[in-house]
């Protein structure tokens, strides 16, 4: 199994990109081609199902056949606290023992990991190696307000294999070990005061573990040289609160040279964006953010199909 998946990577010695997905969304057509595109020499992964199992040009693994004895062993200690379904939410954390175990097999010690609805347009190799993100074990998105609502969020994330080694122990720690099960003890109380229904969730954990490590992990939602990493589309808070321009719902993105631009108020200039995370209901209009090749009929059904929807919930 190994081999035959390190053939098929063959000679690509860019920053390997991990997807992991459950059944088929219409918008991996758009995220999967868009991070190949924007990446032709790093393999990409997708650890997903027979549903996903569709992508001639990347590399797809079954989630059950990157299942371990460390993610049975995190599903024993595992205690739901959050108004989201169970299996969802234990599923949500499992992901990171999964990248781990993928990691491990395939020798990587470097990785960068997306949610299936982040379209990526930078070339992450020349990314990491430029501005020194390599010299951390890990980097993903903190807001401004993350020690209000105690939580960080991975969906555009660099890994190390020091550093998701230390996530998966923390993460299981957080259930068993006295010290951080009386922090988890706090901050559920926090949220029942704030009336926040968010819950605990593998958010929590990386907030966690960004106040463990933060010296060793770096905030990709900071700009850094005029350039950011989007935390969500659909806010104009990023690393700052009200950090960008916004308007009808999400942040005023133009599009130069095949990379999204957003002003910064703040620095009072335009910031590129590597990625953009079309979170909730703006999955809808991820194929007018497609920079790649081909998929032309597949753009304009989707186009058609988001403003029949339009449509329709403005004259019901």
């Amino acid at each position: 199994m190994i081999t035959r998946l390190n053939q098929k990577a063959g000679d690509r010695s860019g920053i390997p990109i991990v997807f992991v997905h459950q059944n088929y969304s219409h918008y991996l057509e758009f995220t999967l081609r868009q991070a190949a595109n924007s990446n032709p020499d790093s393999p990409i992964h997708l650890i997903g199902d027979a549903d996903n199992n569709r992508f001639p040009f990347l590399i797809h693994h079954t989630i059950r056949d990157l299942l371990n004895e460390e993610t049975e062993q995190f599903e024993q200690v595992y205690k739901h606290s959050s108004p989201n379904n169970y299996h969802y939410e234990l599923f949500c954390f499992i992901r990171w023992y999964l990248v781990k175990e993928l990691m491990r097999r395939e020798g990587y010690q470097q990785v960068f990991v997306a949610d299936s609805d982040v379209m990526i347009y930078s070339d992450l190799t020349k990314y990491v190696d430029q501005t020194g993100l390599n010299q951390y074990i890990a980097g993903f998105n903190v807001g401004a307000d993350y020690q209000w609502v105690r939580s960080s969020s991975g969906h555009s994330s660099y890994w190390t294999w020091e550093g998701i080694n230390l996530f998966c122990e923390l993460a299981g720690n957080l259930y068993t070990e006295p010290r951080l099960m009386a922090f988890m003890d706090q901050i559920r109380a926090e949220k029942i005061i704030k009336n926040d229904r968010a819950g605990i969730s593998d958010m929590t954990a990386l907030y966690v573990f960004y106040e463990e490590e933060r010296t060793r992990i770096r905030n990709l939602s900071e700009s850094l040289n005029s350039s950011a990493f989007d935390h969500n589309i659909c806010m104009a808070t990023n690393y700052n609160l009200d950090e960008y321009e916004f308007g009808l719902g999400r942040k005023k993105i133009v599009m130069k040279n095949g990379f999204p631009m957003a002003h910064n108020v703040f620095l009072k200039k335009d910031v590129l964006l590597h990625t953009l995370h079309f979170q909730g209901n703006s999955k809808n209009i991820i194929h007018r953010y497609y920079t790649g090749g081909g998929l032309r009929p597949t753009r304009l059904f989707r186009e058609m199909r988001f403003k029949a929807s339009v449509l329709y919930h403005m004259v019901r």
